[in-house]
């Protein structure tokens, strides 16, 4: 009895501590949105700021290793929380504009899509065929938009949170397997690779940390040899391409190891192979479910693939090469635009098949040769010079690393590291970086990161490390309880939140001839508020300087919108809203008194300014 109570005790008290460091982090976390970060330093184009910061967060990680106390793991936590969000942070300090972000919070390009379409959800609209190829993402984005009131400023820090939190337990995992060099060269690529995705609204939020935790689970699963866990790897794997669509092949030769490495005998290969077949289906059919009860009914999942199959067959030339060669298909909606490309690509491949060769190859030397769009793409610094010396010694890590784990393939986890690898490289073809780039590796960059981590096994404290590797374990159950949540915010989230949506019911706006009429809805940290310096001394996100509304359309690849907005001079509120009467996505500049916005939705009759593709802009007239 008194055993009893004092292991209760002991529970509860551990409980307690638990729920106190986790409290601390959460108010630490809080304050680092207060405090200004040191001024940006550049030279020759490299901001040195920033990258001190991540290497002292970087060498800080590596130090919390030789702390024997769990409560280590807690710092870790807070220190990677810290890394993965300071781009953020200078993001709103500086009001960037990107090649998905506007004035350093408003979504662009196909960021805005997503954005508009989870506005939509929220309004009790369906997602459009732009969102219904991938409904598991713009799901995930309107129920995280609904539980922060649609304010855009708390979404993106969760989405930080989020890929913090997976990094976190994808190093934790290489430090259990590897050790301590090993998971932070881990996290020090992973907080690179996520860099050009901080603050936006795009896939990549969520393909990648599910990506990262399914990879976990599945390392775990063939250290340990449990096949249920490796079948919930195998299923959480395949959601994360299916949110963010990529490295396919991965997946049927995960499955073939998995038989391999699991299967005893003739029955047991067909009982596992069965078992990771449905693991793979239930994705798909709730995948599938999901686009049938939130999606327009003309989306078609995968259609944006038929674009980069029709320039592979072309020989290796862009996605855009299909529109150039047939213009009909500019004007054509969906299903009948994808079928008609297939078609137009299948018959490209028939009458010249070594098109898809050239294709191929073409893709594979892109991936390897140090660039921009190579695999190690994402190292990238500012300066031509030192991100080619990064992406070539990155290359010649990786390969080194790979031959090391080929050399020592007998041991399971490093022949899944192989086999991992080998899915990547076999969907380079059908992933040409001309396209993307590294992005669609985005749920498997892992296969990347593994290799180099390798190289660095062991090196220094690896024997020190393995008699204290049992009380630095976090379960792999926590990677599980994680991932799944978020899978079911999505399938469960997405649907209740447009069946109980609720219409905004507002007056009909009668305009005169030439105006346009427009009826919408401001959000608290969903906006841009260009204001003077006699309102505010500097800018933070959402006010930013008119001042400097020029710098930040620098590296803007949409030269008419950056011209646009560069020519306003008067404090105005900038926003990109969907109608709520039509459900038309646009943006609104509303000039005259910028207080009273916040949560209330706007009616007038607004200017048509000027048409940028993919929205309207829109101008609304001062009041009087």
């Amino acid at each position: 009895m008194n055993l009893s109570l004092l292991s209760m005790g002991n529970k509860t008290k551990s409980i307690l501590s638990h729920t106190i460091w986790l409290v601390v982090i959460a108010i630490l976390y809080r304050a680092i949105f207060l405090i200004p970060l040191p001024p940006q330093f550049r030279r020759q184009g490299i901001p040195l700021t920033d990258e001190f910061l991540l290497v002292v967060l970087v060498i800080l990680v590596f130090l919390t290793y030789r702390l024997p106390d769990w409560r280590a793991r807690y710092l870790r936590l807070g220190l990677i929380l810290i890394a993965f969000t300071l781009p953020l942070i200078r993001l709103w300090q500086t009001a960037e504009s990107t090649w998905n972000i506007v004035l350093g919070l408003l979504p662009w390009a196909d960021a805005m899509e997503y954005y508009f379409d989870a506005s939509r959800l929220i309004e009790g609209d369906l997602f459009s065929a732009f969102s219904g190829r991938r409904p598991l993402y713009a799901s995930l984005l309107a129920v995280l938009l609904k539980l922060s009131e649609q304010n855009l400023q708390i979404t993106l820090i969760l989405f930080t949170v989020i890929n913090g939190l997976a990094v976190f337990f994808f190093a934790e995992e290489i430090f259990k397997q590897l050790g301590s060099v090993p998971a932070v060269v881990a996290m020090y690529l992973s907080q690179l690779f996520y860099r050009p995705y901080v603050g936006t609204t795009l896939t990549e939020q969520l393909g990648y940390p599910v990506g990262l935790l399914a990879l976990v689970i599945l390392m775990r699963a063939v250290k340990t040899r449990i096949f249920w866990l490796f079948s919930l790897g195998i299923m959480l794997l395949t959601y994360a391409l299916l949110i963010r669509a990529g490295t396919f092949f991965v997946i049927p030769i995960l499955i073939l190891f998995g038989v391999v490495n699991f299967a005893k005998d003739r029955r047991d290969n067909i009982k596992f192979s069965i078992i990771l077949l449905a693991a793979l289906a239930i994705p798909i059919l709730s995948n599938s479910w999901l686009g049938s009860v939130i999606a327009s009914p003309g989306a078609v999942e995968f259609a944006n693939f038929a674009d980069t199959l029709y320039g592979q067959a072309r020989g290796g030339v862009r996605w855009t090469q299909a529109v150039i060669d047939h213009p009909e298909l500019a004007s054509m909606t969906e299903p009948d635009r994808s079928r008609l490309l297939y078609r137009l690509a299948f018959e490209e491949i028939k009458n010249n098949p070594m098109g898809l060769v050239q294709g191929s190859v073409k893709a594979i030397v892109d991936f390897i040769r140090p660039g921009p769009l190579s695999g190690f793409g994402f190292l990238n610094f500012g300066n031509k010079v030192i991100d080619f010396l990064s992406q070539a010694s990155a290359a010649l890590l990786f390969l080194f690393g790979l031959w090391r784990i080929w050399m020592n393939r007998k041991n399971a986890v490093l022949a899944f590291m192989f086999a991992f690898w080998l899915g990547t490289f076999l969907s380079i073809p059908f992933l040409p970086p001309i396209d993307a780039g590294v992005r669609p590796y985005a749920a498997t960059i892992g296969s990347l990161f593994l290799p180099v981590c390798f190289v660095f096994y062991p090196v220094v404290f690896k024997s020190w490390e393995d008699s204290r590797l049992a009380d630095q374990m976090i379960p792999v159950g926590v990677s599980c309880y994680v991932a799944f949540a978020l899978i079911l915010l999505s399938l469960i989230g997405a649907p209740l939140l447009n069946a109980t949506a609720r219409p905004v019911h507002v007056q009909p706006v009668t305009c005169a001839s030439g105006l346009v009429p427009v009826r919408f809805k401001i959000n608290t940290g969903s906006y841009i508020s260009l204001s003077s310096q006699e309102e505010i001394y500097k800018t933070q996100v959402p006010k930013v300087l008119l001042s400097d509304v020029r710098q930040s359309f620098d590296d803007f690849p949409y030269g008419s919108f950056a011209s646009l907005v560069r020519k306003i001079r008067e404090p105005v509120l900038i926003a990109a809203v969907t109608d709520i009467s039509t459900g038309q996505g646009m943006w609104v500049v509303i000039f005259g008194e910028q207080k009273g916005h916040e949560g209330q939705v706007v009616s007038g009759c607004a200017e048509m300014i000027v048409a940028v593709y993919p929205v309207l802009f829109i101008r609304i007239p001062e009041k009087p």
